[in-house]
């Protein structure tokens, strides 16, 4: 039992999962500033993903890795309906395509029967529903804080090495959010001298 107060994991587990949290204050301040100028369609569709993602992921076993999802759906919805009620999402033509191979994807996630299978589904689901913001941020890398997407996949990264089961269905789906969090983090920093990083 007192060994489970020394264990690192868990401390570094805690801490990343709260920085995570943390970072969704300053992220809705530099919405309701204007400054960031969210994708309707990645922030709902994150949302979405990252709730199925949670369910598929705790049914092979609960563990660190699984605050990656479990957090991400909470902050994501948040920053969506806050976007949306303030009017500050963005939406292009182009989005609509990003939906319907989207919520293919969703659907047949959902469907299937198979974890692993489930997970690389979400995988796909949430890579249609991030290009809108990867598109975003490549033609206009001031629409989205560089400063609090460096933080976002450092969390990340820190939960991935929390972990204690290194197992294909532990890793999958966090190791993905890295590389994908990684590329909007790339294209934001483009930016930072355009505009005080959004912290």
């Amino acid at each position: 039992m007192l060994s489970m107060y020394f264990d690192w994991h868990i401390w570094l587990g805690t801490g990343a999962g709260l920085l995570m949290l943390a970072l969704i204050v300053p992220y809705i301040r530099s919405i309701t500033r204007s400054t960031t100028r969210p994708s309707a369609v990645s922030w709902f569709g994150w949302a979405a993903l990252f709730a199925i993602a949670t369910i598929a992921q705790a049914s092979k076993g609960i563990d660190w890795s699984l605050s990656v999802p479990l957090i991400s759906t909470i902050s994501t919805t948040i920053i969506a309906f806050t976007a949306l009620f303030m009017g500050r999402a963005v939406w292009t033509r182009a989005d609509g395509i990003c939906i319907v191979l989207g919520a293919l994807a969703v659907i047949l996630w959902v469907i299937t029967k198979e974890p692993l299978t489930a997970i690389v589904l979400s995988m796909i689901a949430d890579f249609f529903v991030t290009v809108p913001t990867i598109v975003k941020t490549y033609q206009d890398p001031t629409s989205e804080p560089s400063t609090l997407w460096v933080l976002y996949v450092v969390c990340v990264t820190l939960e991935l090495i929390a972990t204690q089961q290194y197992t294909i269905y532990n890793l999958l789906f966090p190791v993905y959010t890295v590389i994908g969090s990684a590329i909007i983090m790339a294209l934001a920093l483009r930016g930072q001298g355009g505009h005080k990083s959004g912290i």
